[in-house]
Order: C-alpha cells, then sequence, then structure tokens
C-alpha cells in the first residue's frame, strides 16, 4: 500500500470526525439555547394573557397537569382551559419564570424544570391571592426543528418547616425565594 495514501485517508477521516464533532456541538448548544428559551416563550404568552399563543409550545397530542391536578390532554383542550383561566381569574396575572435547568435524555428529546413566581391572580371566589411560587417540569420534544413540551407538571410551591428535615443533605436543583 502506498504510504502516502495511508496517510491523507487518515487525515481526511480525522479532519471529517472534527468537523462533525464541531457541528454537533454547535447544534447542541443552539438546542440547549432553544429550550431554555421556552420558560420565557411561556410567559411572554401569559403575559398577553393568550391561551391559542400559549398552546402553540405545546405539542399536538400534550399531556399537560396543572397545579390543581386538572389533567388536560391534547394541545385544543389546553388552548381552551387556558383562554378561559386567562380571560377570568388570571387576566391581571403576571408570571416569572426564575431558574431553569436543562438534561438531554436524547439528542431530541429533554427535561426542562423551571421555577415560576406568579402574582395577581385570584381564588375561585375572585378574591386575591397572594404572590406564590411553583415549579413546572416539562418533556420537550424536537419536530420539525422546533422544540415542542410533549408533558407538563406544574406545581405549587408550599414551603416545608424550616428547616425540613427530610431535606438534610439533600441539595435541590432550583432554590426558591424562601428557601434558607
Amino acid at each position: 500500500m502506498n504510504l502516502k495514501l495511508i496517510r491523507s485517508a487518515a487525515i481526511g477521516f480525522m479532519l471529517a470526525t472534527f468537523f462533525v464533532r464541531c457541528l454537533a456541538i454547535a447544534q447542541s448548544q443552539a438546542d440547549e439555547t432553544a429550550i431554555r428559551n421556552i420558560p420565557q416563550e411561556f410567559s411572554a404568552a401569559w403575559a398577553k394573557h393568550d391561551g391559542q399563543q400559549l398552546a402553540k409550545i405545546m405539542s399536538e397530542n400534550v399531556d399537560f397537569v396543572d397545579v390543581a391536578g386538572d389533567w388536560l390532554r391534547g394541545r385544543s383542550d389546553f388552548a381552551l382551559y387556558h383562554s378561559r383561566l386567562l380571560a377570568e381569574r388570571f387576566k391581571d396575572s403576571k408570571l416569572t419564570p426564575l431558574v431553569t435547568s436543562v438534561r438531554f435524555v436524547r439528542t431530541d428529546l429533554a427535561v426542562i424544570h423551571w421555577s415560576w413566581r406568579i402574582e395577581g391572580d385570584r381564588n375561585m371566589d375572585m378574591t386575591p391571592r397572594k404572590p406564590r411560587f411553583g415549579v413546572f417540569t416539562m418533556i420537550v420534544e424536537k419536530n420539525h426543528r422546533k422544540w415542542l413540551v410533549s408533558v407538563a407538571q406544574n406545581t405549587n410551591r408550599i414551603p416545608a418547616p424550616n428547616p425540613d428535615p427530610e431535606m438534610e443533605g439533600i441539595e435541590t436543583g432550583i432554590l426558591f425565594p424562601d428557601d434558607h
């Protein structure tokens, strides 16, 4: 075999591997940035009090569990529920994302945990609520170059006694302003 040919093939292979790896890193960074932007997209649609716009970041067959434990199945039910909610008890509410954590499960599937603060919403009897905190867990899938929420669980934060004996020695991924 020709040593020059082998050396050229080896260099070509190394360069191709290098460029593919650089492309994969750039793509994963772009994907992570897009995923980290989902809480901001959610809160921007919330600020407009537009359930239809809010539904645009959900997959067609989203499974969404709200803070009350209501399970919404599909984008149309999600949009209808949130349109009603944002037109009434939550029409003056402001939702603010606080801390976001992203973990890739696969290149096209990730988990987002993000904490939030809400103020200006009302109870069922239309009495004002105090500002409160919570955390979202979302599973997002990349579909046709867009990241959409496939599964979500929204949870109200209920602070434990201070200190919380069960949490001793355990570091949480997301801190809330009432954590010490």
